[in-house]
């Protein structure tokens, strides 16, 4: 079965495309990618992230670190280690970064158009 590209002929459009990444990381911030060296990212509605580094990871709904003078860190996330949160709403996994609080580990997502299916008439 073809995955559609287009809404033409159709109500409503999923593409319902999952990936799964694993992702190295450590304190400095990271921009979550389309994984092999792509820094495009890859479109989604949600993505889902396990924690898996053995340390606290900070998640930031933006490629960029928020400082005492942005907001107060008020779009920062912390998941303990063994901890998953699905984040939703995006248009590409490339809008949510990442670091640890010590150390390096990995951690994993999964991007996805599940919990979303636009109707486009």
């Amino acid at each position: 079965m073809a995955i559609p590209t287009s809404n033409a002929g159709s109500t409503y459009f999923n593409t319902n495309q999952c990936r799964s990444f694993l992702l190295h990381l450590g304190t400095g911030l990271t921009q979550l990618s389309g994984g092999f060296g792509d820094t495009r990212g890859q479109p989604c509605s949600e993505v889902t992230i396990y924690n898996g580094t053995g340390a606290l990871v900070y998640v930031y709904d933006r490629a960029v670190e928020y400082t005492a003078s942005v907001h107060n860190d008020a779009y920062r996330f912390m998941l303990s280690s063994g901890e998953s949160f699905t984040f939703r709403g995006l248009t590409n996994v490339d809008q949510v970064s990442a670091k640890t609080s010590g150390g390096t580990g990995e951690v994993y997502y999964r991007t996805q158009f599940f919990s979303s299916n636009p109707k486009t008439a």
